[in-house]
C-alpha cells in the first residue's frame, strides 16, 4: 500500500524581514503552508526584535518535507528561535526531510537556535542548512541533537540522522564558502556510544559563530561555568580580522543544560 503523507506537498515557509519605520526589525513579507505560521515579531529591546516559527502537527512522518527560505534584510537585529521539539516519528523504510536557505544581508545579525531534533525509533532523518553571509553580517547559529525517547529506552533506536550545514560569504567580489559541518548518525553501523562519539551522553549541540561581539574568552567561560563535556575551537576563516569565527560543540545526559548555555551565550550580544 503507498504511504500517504500528512501534506500533499513540501511544507513551505518563506520569511523576509527589513527595518520598519520605528527602526526595528520587522516581517516585510512572509509566505507559509501547513503546518508552519509565524508569531509576530517581539521586540526584545530596540535593537533585537525576535520572531517565533511555530509548527502546528504532532512531528514529521514518512515523505514529509520542509523548504525554508528566510531573508534577513540589511542592518536587522533577529533573533529567530522555535516554539517546540522537532519530532522526527517512525519513517518505516523512507525518511522526513528539511531544506533550509538563509541570506543574513549586510550588517545584520541573525541568532538562530532552534529546540532540539527528537528522533523516535525507526527515524530517518535528512537536514540541510545552507546559510549565506555577507559584507558586515554576524551568525549564531545552533543545532540540537537528541538520541531520541530517553525516557521509553529509544536511546539510539533511531534508523539515521544526516545533518549538514554549509556557510557562504558572498562579496561583491567573490563567493567563498567558510564553513562545512557533514553530521552522520546511524546506530546500526556506528557505535555511537563510544567514547569517540556520545560515549555516556545522549544530547549533542552543535553551535558556529560568525561575530564581532562575541570574545573567544567570554564564550569558554560560560562553557566552563556550565561544566559540560565540550570544547571550543577557533576556525580557519576568510573572513575579515575583526570577526571571531567559532564553533562550539557539547554533551549532556539532558537537553536542558544545553539550552541554557545556548541561552546564555544569546544574553552576551544583549
Amino acid at each position: 500500500m503507498e504511504h500517504q503523507t500528512t501534506y500533499a506537498q513540501a511544507s513551505k515557509l518563506y520569511l523576509r524581514t527589513a527595518i520598519g519605520a520605528n527602526g526595528r526589525c520587522v516581517i516585510a513579507d512572509n509566505y507559509f503552508t501547513p503546518p508552519f505560521k509565524l508569531m509576530p515579531a517581539f521586540h526584545e529591546k530596540d535593537s533585537l526584535s525576535e520572531i517565533m516559527l511555530l509548527v502546528v502537527g504532532a512531528g514529521m512522518l514518512k515523505g514529509d518535507s520542509q523548504e525554508i527560505e528566510i531573508e534577513v534584510g540589511a542592518h536587522c537585529q533577529l533573533k529567530l528561535s522555535s516554539q517546540s521539539f522537532e519530532k522526527i516519528f517512525d519513517t518505516e523504510e523512507g525518511y522526513a526531510s528539511r531544506q533550509q536557505r538563509i541570506v543574513v544581508k549586510e550588517h545584520a545579525l541573525l541568532d538562530f537556535s532552534p529546540l532540539p531534533i527528537l528522533p523516535f525509533a525507526n527515524a530517518h532523518f535528512k537536514n540541510h542548512t545552507q546559510i549565506i553571509l555577507h559584507p558586515d553580517s554576524e551568525l549564531l547559529y545552533s543545532e540540537i541533537i537528541a538520541a531520541g525517547r530517553i525516557a521509553y529506552g529509544e536511546a539510539f533506536a533511531f534508523h539515521k540522522i544526516h545533518s549538514t550545514l554549509e556557510i557562504l560569504y558572498h562579496s561583491p567580489q567573490d563567493s567563498m564558502p567558510i564553513f562545512l559541518d557533514n553530521t552522520i548518525l546511524e546506530p546500526a553501523r556506528m557505535n555511537l556510544t563510544n567514547p569517540c562519539m556520545f560515549d555516556s551522553y545522549t544530547h549533542y549541540l552543535n553551535m558556529v559563530f560568525f561575530t564581532k561581539r562575541l570574545k573567544q574568552e567570554a564564550i569558554q567561560a560560560l562553557l566552563e561555568e556550565s561544566k559540560l563535556n565540550g570544547g571550543l575551537s577557533a576556525l580557519a576563516s576568510r573572513l575579515p580580522e575583526e570577526y571571531g569565527s567559532f564553533c562550539l560543540k557539547a554533551l549532556a545526559c539532558g537537553s536542558e543544560p544545553l539550552l541554557e548555555l545556548r541561552q546564555a551565550v544569546s544574553q552576551l550580544l544583549v
